[in-house]
């Protein structure tokens, strides 16, 4: 059974005093601070440090830390510390793992860190960090069936997925800074009764040693997208990559500098992993335990991850854009516009959820309106296959950035259409984003970007027509370019146009 109510005991400053949060995860290999910009549902990282101190370094050996790796974490602190005191009302939670959990001298390290922090540091048990790193992937990412993994320095954190809910969870004392055999490692996984129920299904894997090998697999494969949250890796590939990493010598090429020293050790745990449970393509997530502190902190207490009113992506969306508004919010009452046109393309997107990745569309789709001119289409492009959103697939990135681009860019050849899509988008789905680009792009011209003037207009389609319905005491703003434009939307799909001003 998943404990829903621990994070009650996690000390910190109420939030609706709080224009930040700030969170400190001491880990066994590293301890990071990351300050969060939040007053809606997507928090925004605007500073996020890391330092490898390897706190956890040695701890098989007698169960103790060892002073110099004690100092050297004490001495990240110092710095976090000061940073934190340099802004008002922030809201802080500090929590350590594995290492602070299993050490029998932790208070060593502990008492002069909160001393240091003016704050207690909560020590997490197995089941509040596995609770935390499915929560903070869980309420993100769509996972309707699977096994989250997080590797980290000292301890393994598996989690089983069923439709969407926790079904098990354990937390295993193995890590990548760990000395124990592969033999070792097996016999723990093999004693985790319900593992061979994530037979067949996707891993998702949390932590620096899956995202180092997601980014030896874009290295190697010359992958065409960089972002490696969502990244999927076939079993064969995987299966490959753990095989080069931990030959003799080891092969790191496009593994980080500060990944390398521990690679051989992950890739050995990794090998097991899927080995026992049989699970078939990673994923890789770039989502955290402190992604799961956040969610618990903006959410007030949920009792299950069903708590999600509304679409994370969606939310996400709508904050990131009103940063850059022109007159006012548009987004919504586009959506309204445009959203008689999606089922026409419905069979255009295979297994992609046109509805909610039109809305997507919708709320960027002022996104980079304040860039030059001339470089808006690729600029939007390229931002958007990299905003920090952990709720999109990779086809589905790509599918929105690529429809914001022709929402800029019309049919004009000035900037041409990215390469990259065609490697991971089906030809039918990239035509698709153009149709629902060239779409937006009528809309907002017609309207000149203003919310009000949108209820002069109604689209429709019947059978191979496009409709297009103009209020008559708008007519004069429907101009020669504005049928260019419907013309250039409705062809995108081989349909004809009807325009009437009658209703």
């Amino acid at each position: 059974m998943i404990d829903n109510n621990f994070m009650s005991k996690v000390s910190s400053i109420p939030s609706d005093l709080s224009d930040h949060i700030a969170v400190i995860d001491i880990g066994s290999n590293s301890i990071r601070l990351v300050i969060f910009k939040t007053r809606g549902r997507f928090p925004f990282p605007l500073f996020n440090e890391r330092v490898t101190c390897r706190l956890g370094e040695g701890l098989e050996k007698n169960s103790h830390l060892q002073p110099t790796r004690i100092t050297a974490a004490l001495e990240t602190l110092k710095r976090f510390s000061l940073i934190l005191q340099s802004l008002p009302n922030l809201s802080v939670k500090i929590v350590a793992t594995a290492a602070a959990r299993r050490a029998y001298n932790a208070d060593k390290f502990l008492k002069p860190a909160q001393k240091i922090l003016n704050q207690k540091i909560k020590v997490l048990d197995q089941q509040e960090e596995a609770n935390l790193v499915s929560l903070g992937l869980l309420s993100n990412f769509q996972v309707s069936h699977g096994l989250i993994a997080d590797l980290g320095g000292g301890s393994l954190e598996l989690v089983y997925v069923n439709n969407g809910e926790l079904i098990h969870s354990t937390s295993l004392n193995v890590g990548h800074l760990s000395n124990k055999t592969a033999s070792e490692i097996l016999l723990m996984m093999r004693n985790v009764s319900w593992l061979n129920k994530a037979k067949g299904t996707d891993l998702f894997g949390v932590g620096g040693s899956f995202r180092a090998l997601g980014s030896a697999y874009i290295h190697k494969t010359k992958y065409p997208l960089g972002m490696l949250h969502a990244l999927t890796i076939s079993k064969m590939a995987t299966i490959s990559l753990l095989s080069q990493i931990g030959s003799e010598p080891p092969d790191l090429e496009g593994i980080p500098e500060g990944r390398r020293f521990s690679m051989p050790k992950a890739s050995e745990i990794i090998s097991c992993l899927l080995s026992v449970s049989k699970v078939n393509n990673l994923i890789i997530s770039g989502t955290s335990i402190r992604d799961g502190l956040i969610v618990k902190e903006i959410s007030g207490d949920p009792k299950s991850t069903r708590h999600r009113t509304k679409d994370p992506l969606h939310v996400a969306c709508s904050e990131i854009a009103s940063h850059r508004l022109r007159f006012s919010s548009i987004n919504e009452e586009l959506f309204k516009f445009i959203k008689p046109c999606i089922k026409t393309g419905n069979s255009y997107m295979d297994s992609l959820n046109s509805k909610r990745l039109v809305k997507a569309a919708c709320l960027l789709s002022e996104y980079c309106w304040d860039e030059e001119p001339s470089m808006r289409a690729l600029l939007a492009f390229k931002k958007i296959n990299a905003l920090p959103i952990y709720s999109l697939s990779h086809p589905e990135r790509l599918w929105i950035s690529l429809t914001i681009f022709y929402r800029y860019n019309g049919v004009k050849s000035t900037a041409e259409k990215p390469v990259i899509s065609e490697f991971i988008l089906t030809e039918a789905q990239q035509q698709y984003a153009r149709f629902i680009g060239l779409g937006l792009r009528f809309g907002l011209n017609f309207c000149a970007g203003i919310n009000s003037n949108l209820k002069y207009i109604k689209l429709g389609v019947d059978k191979e027509t496009l409709t297009c319905k103009i209020n008559t005491e708008a007519g004069s703003l429907f101009t020669s370019q504005n049928q260019r434009r419907l013309t250039s939307f409705a062809e995108t799909l081989s349909l004809k146009e009807k325009v009437s001003c009658s209703y």
